[in-house]
């Protein structure tokens, strides 16, 4: 097992030293005799290493910096415009819950009519107040009567974008 390690070992130092340019043996020679020189180039090499780490780091702010002059003004629109949208998703969402809740809170928990359903189309205007109600389809006349009652006496807090239309289903028990 230690032979094994060992020429491993040696294989690595040959191919380190071959990539470097010269040959094992030679190459050991070559430093042994010229430490100073080596010495006196090796701080020129860390002063163009920094350099050029230097350089690469001006290029990438320089790419960096172009890239946000250059990113189009239809995009960051583009962005603003998502960001509009899921904040006016997000009001209306709650507005609905809100309006939802209302009605809930209107309608009766049961009723002498008996079972039926109804369908109503309705506006509410920019302060909140039901502005119209219509009809769309009930089982009996009375039902569809209960359901118009309830929608146009709501009264609900203004809706986000100054109006909004709505349709409400209710099934009676």
């Amino acid at each position: 097992m230690r032979h094994i390690s060992r020429l491993t070992l040696s294989l690595s130092a040959l191919a380190f030293a071959c990539a470097l340019g010269a040959s094992g043996p030679a190459r050991a020679i070559d430093e042994a005799q010229k430490p100073k020189a080596e010495d006196s180039a090796e701080p020129k090499r860390e002063e163009s290493k920094d350099t050029k780490s230097e350089e690469k780091t001006e290029k990438r702010e320089e790419k960096t910096d172009a890239g946000r002059e250059q990113k189009p003004k239809a995009a960051r629109d583009e962005k603003t415009e998502k960001a509009a949208d899921k904040k006016k998703h997000a009001d209306n969402s709650a507005y609905l819950r809100k309006l939802g809740l209302i009605i809930r809170a209107r309608s009766p928990g049961a009723t002498s009519l008996g079972e039926g359903s109804a369908v109503v189309r309705f506006h509410l205007g920019a302060s909140g107040a039901t502005d119209s109600v219509t009809l769309v389809s009930a089982s009996t006349p009375r039902h569809g009567q209960l359901a118009r009652s309830i929608v146009s006496g709501l009264r609900a807090p203004p809706p986000p974008g100054g109006s909004y239309d709505g349709v409400q289903s209710f099934r009676f028990h």
